[in-house]
């Protein structure tokens, strides 16, 4: 858990973001859908792979706070980095999934390729759920994932 509050809060706030942006492009897409037969599925990738670089954004803050704190050690600020020497401190439950979305989302910049918007969904539900298990988030909400 993040001991600073101040911190705490800046993250759970910065969570609550994606949540809601979530909602916003569901919303739209359906909204778009049914009233006008608009075809989302190209918006709704490129969407979610905002959306997820907000979520890996959101992780890699969290592993600098807790590395500021002192519960684990590493001198690079690059999520890769932090996410392998955080390994052996943390309870990570889904370590090779979260992985792959980073390593996903860069190759998809590198190819100049949206990921499938399923795919980007199923790497920030595995992102919010490290977020609980660390207590970081009180809960999680994997219906809002799924649709």
């Amino acid at each position: 858990m993040i001991a600073d509050t101040l911190a705490l809060q800046e993250t759970r706030d910065a969570w609550d973001f994606v949540r809601q942006s979530r909602n916003v492009i569901v919303g739209n897409c359906n909204v778009a859908t049914f009233a006008i037969g608009f075809n989302q599925a190209g918006i709704r990738d490129l969407c979610f792979n905002l959306l997820l670089a907000s979520a890996l954004s959101v992780l890699e803050d969290v592993l600098r706070q807790l590395r500021d704190e002192g519960t684990y050690g590493c001198r690079d600020n690059r999520l890769g980095p932090l996410m392998a020497s955080s390994r052996p401190s943390l309870p990570w439950v889904q370590f090779t999934v979260v992985d792959s979305a980073r390593a996903d989302r860069n190759q998809s910049i590198h190819d100049r390729a949206y990921l499938p918007h399923a795919k980007c969904r199923d790497y920030i539900a595995a992102i919010e759920n490290e977020l609980v298990t660390w207590r970081v988030l009180v809960s999680a909400t994997p219906d809002l994932w799924h649709w």
